[in-house]
């Protein structure tokens, strides 16, 4: 029987990031995916010819620095492009842009509230302190299933001594964080609707909840994670690789192959090997059997326990516990190639901001209102639309002189409150999205050349993905931290002896990108490390 050190399951970004740390370990790693071309939810995706873009994802973030220096993906061509970090467009014609440069940003901000420019250091002050009190506990992998009494209590403290750590100010800060509705927390710092509503509608992307939900407002601080801190002093910036993400994949595949580890494409894993309550290896569609002395899966908690394993071979009681994790789709995504730049009259000519994305927000009130839609299922009729022209900041991912927009249209449910999505209930969420972008670019419905549509439902057919749910769980507080992806089993390892999640259903879940891959495999080193 064929056999290897490691098996990963799924070549997304987060499985590749798990296989590069693993082969640059030593570890002969083989990585499996059942589609015909890698990167998961990011994988390159042409939707006419000349036009690549990520079909599921809205784009492709930078990964974190010391992601890309532990793997030396600059040595296998990987370069990342800065943009100002986007601009909100509002209905009634006014508009929110954020710069990197703290002068500009805080001039943009006086447009709009002279206190609310002043407010801008006090909340990127405290948002800055929320982000590094976080960085620590989101890099490294969270409590796993302990062994034993003493492990178990030595885990628990070193878990209370992180959260401990991640006061931004003292205890009282970091519980209005992680407790308040955001257009609460957000009142505290400033008064204009347009700047609170600019800043909130970022937080909600791609969540499940509301802006007076609670704990909404902890939302606020993920974006920025990213951000050094640096003497500029506006708002975080958006890093993008160049290329795409299919420079980004076949670094990270070049790096796993120069380590003389393998990738099988077309190669669908259907059941993972157990014996003595021990995994030892996977069978695939064709029947091959494949040994290992472990198997990391970058699939969603859900897939990776309930499909690929015989439920007599789970210890009792972790079919419930899985099937309690809620993974619901939110979101869907439209995708457009345009013959033509999109003209902006409403924004300063040349706005710099429009590179790092567009969001088509209401106010507040207005997005409470598509997220009460979402929850009773009614089609969306004032959606969140988060828009990236990636063209515009990298030209080489579309023919020249045309241009790429891909849209993340976020309240939009898995299912109707009177049944399945139509075509034509599809169709009219096409339109309306056509119709909110023709609102601030006059005439872009007569550039587009082509278009897709992807609900929640399209995206758990294509590529596995339970409920369409592109966070690979909700990332609300009780299935975060240690809890992620079900409490008891917080972080990469799982009940199983010699089984790993990678997938951002771990720990740190979606916020980091490559970081539940990079936890993972440190989980499997310091395991092989105690046993050897």
């Amino acid at each position: 029987m064929e056999r290897h050190d490691a098996i990963v399951i799924g070549a997304g970004l987060n499985g590749l990031v798990a296989a590069a740390y693993l082969a640059r370990a030593g570890l002969d790693v083989l990585v499996l995916d059942r589609a015909s071309a890698p990167g998961g939810i990011a994988m390159p995706y042409e939707i006419a010819p000349g036009f690549l873009l990520p079909r599921y994802a809205l784009g492709s973030g930078g990964l974190p620095p010391r992601i890309a220096a532990d793997l030396d993906l600059g040595r296998h061509g990987l370069r990342f492009i800065r943009a100002d970090g986007g601009v909100t467009c509002f209905a009634d014609g006014h508009y929110v842009a954020n710069y990197r440069d703290g002068v500009v940003h805080r001039r943009e901000l006086a447009r709009h509230s002279r206190r609310d420019a002043d407010a801008w250091t006090r909340y990127r002050r405290d948002m800055l302190r929320a982000a590094r009190g976080l960085a620590p506990l989101l890099a490294r992998p969270a409590t796993g299933p302990a062994r034993g009494l003493f492990a178990g209590l030595r885990a628990r403290l070193s878990l209370a001594d992180r959260l401990a750590d991640l006061a931004p100010s003292g205890m009282a800060d970091m519980l209005r964080l992680w407790t308040l509705p955001a257009a609460e927390f957000l009142d505290q710092y400033f008064e204009s609707p347009h700047v609170k509503a600019h800043l909130c509608a970022a937080a909600l992307m791609g969540g499940t909840l509301g802006p007076f939900s609670p704990m909404s407002a902890s939302r606020l601080v993920w974006p920025w994670l990213s951000e050094a801190g640096g003497a500029m002093g506006g708002a975080p910036d958006t890093l993008m690789p160049q290329g795409g993400t299919a420079a980004l994949v076949a670094a990270l595949m070049t790096a796993i192959r120069a380590e003389g580890s393998a990738i099988r494409l077309e190669a669908e894993v259907t059941d993972i090997l157990v014996k003595d309550r021990k995994v030892r290896g996977v069978e695939l569609a064709n029947g091959e059997a494949i040994a290992a002395d472990v198997v990391i899966s970058g699939l969603d908690v859900k897939r990776s326990f309930l499909s690929l394993f015989r439920w007599k071979d789970l210890p009792a009681g972790l079919v419930e516990r899985v099937g309690r994790v809620r993974m619901r789709g939110v979101a869907a995504k439209v995708n457009m190639a345009l013959d033509a730049l999109p003209e902006f009259p409403g924004l300063p000519e040349g706005c710099p901001s429009i590179g790092g994305g567009l969001r088509l927000a209401g106010t507040i009130p207005a997005m409470e209102r598509a997220f009460a839609d979402w929850r009773d299922r009614i089609p969306p009729r004032d959606p969140l639309i988060d828009v990236l022209i990636p063209s515009i900041a990298d030209p080489s991912l579309a023919p020249p002189g045309k241009h790429l927009l891909s849209a993340f249209v976020q309240f939009v449910p898995e299912e109707l409150h009177d049944g399945p999505w139509t075509d034509e209930s599809r169709d009219a969420l096409r339109d309306l999205v056509t119709a909110r972008l023709a609102s601030v670019s006059p005439g872009i419905e007569t550039r587009i050349l082509a278009c897709e549509v992807l609900l929640p439902g399209d995206i758990e057919n294509e590529i596995g993905l339970t409920g369409g749910d592109l966070a690979y769980g909700e990332t609300t507080l009780d299935q975060l931290f240690a809890n992620r992806p079900f409490p008891g089993a917080g972080g990469a390892a799982t009940p199983l002896r010699n089984f790993y999640l990678c997938s951002p259903s771990a720990h740190p879940g979606p916020f980091v990108m490559g970081g539940p891959g990079a936890n993972a495999a440190a989980e499997v080193l310091s395991t092989r490390k105690g046993r050897g």
